[in-house]
């Protein structure tokens, strides 16, 4: 946990809302505000309307792309909603009693946790890891893959050192691959984060989030870094 101030701890927060997707800076006025558990109902009109977005926006033909880049976006955004805040050592946005913004066009816009609080890595990880499994099962019964498939888990673990990395881009302290690597041994799936500290960025995810198929080019940390379809 870095040492510092109230006042040079929330400058920091800040900072992170700047750099990154978070609850408090992406705009949602006029936007549903949908129970987490009412989302992740696969009989409700949110989540199949989700999958769909994604489907249209990437043109895909096959469905699976859909389902995956659902747990890609929420992944995502749970680590941008977290991570920061454990890495400065400041009260954590809980995931419980979590509400969740969709667009008009179905598409998973914005977290609204309701509560913060100070956490360890363990707790941390249960908190996400009980928000997301909910997702899982839904998605596979949408015709995704099983609920505990790396295509699923790959995505918030996968987060986490992206996040970091962004953070130690930016020039904020503390030692985002230590972090990174604590973070990575409490979801006890740490095959899924590959984290290289010679490397340039350091994390590379080791699951696909397929959005590279609709040409949206890869990221920095994409497990394709090396492909020879990145040629």
């Amino acid at each position: 946990m870095l040492e510092c101030s109230p006042a040079v701890l929330a400058g920091r927060v800040r900072e992170c809302d700047r750099l990154l997707p978070r609850p408090g800076t992406v705009p949602v006025s006029g936007l549903p505000a949908v129970p987490w558990a009412e989302f992740c109902d696969p009989e409700s009109p949110w989540l199949p309307r989700c999958v769909e977005e994604w489907q249209e926006r990437g043109g895909f033909q096959h469905r699976r792309a859909g389902l995956v880049l659902v747990a890609f976006r929420f992944g995502w955004l749970a680590a941008c909603a977290t991570v920061p805040e454990l890495h400065l050592g400041a009260p954590v946005p809980s995931l419980r009693d979590l509400r969740v913004a969709i667009t008009a066009e179905g598409r998973l816009s914005a977290l609204r946790p309701s509560t913060s609080q100070v956490v360890t890595a363990q707790q941390w990880w249960q908190d996400l890891s009980e928000a997301f499994e909910p997702l899982t099962e839904a998605l596979h019964a949408l015709g995704g893959p099983p609920p505990e498939s790396h295509e699923y888990w790959g995505n918030p673990v996968g987060s986490v050192g992206t996040v970091l990395w962004r953070l130690q881009r930016a020039g904020l302290p503390g030692d985002a691959i230590a972090t990174a690597r604590e973070l990575r041994a409490a979801t006890d799936r740490e095959h899924l984060l590959d984290i290289a500290p010679d490397r340039d960025p350091w994390p590379r995810r080791t699951t696909c989030c397929q959005w590279w198929r609709a040409g949206g080019g890869y990221c920095d940390e994409c497990v394709l870094w090396n492909s020879a379809a990145r040629g």
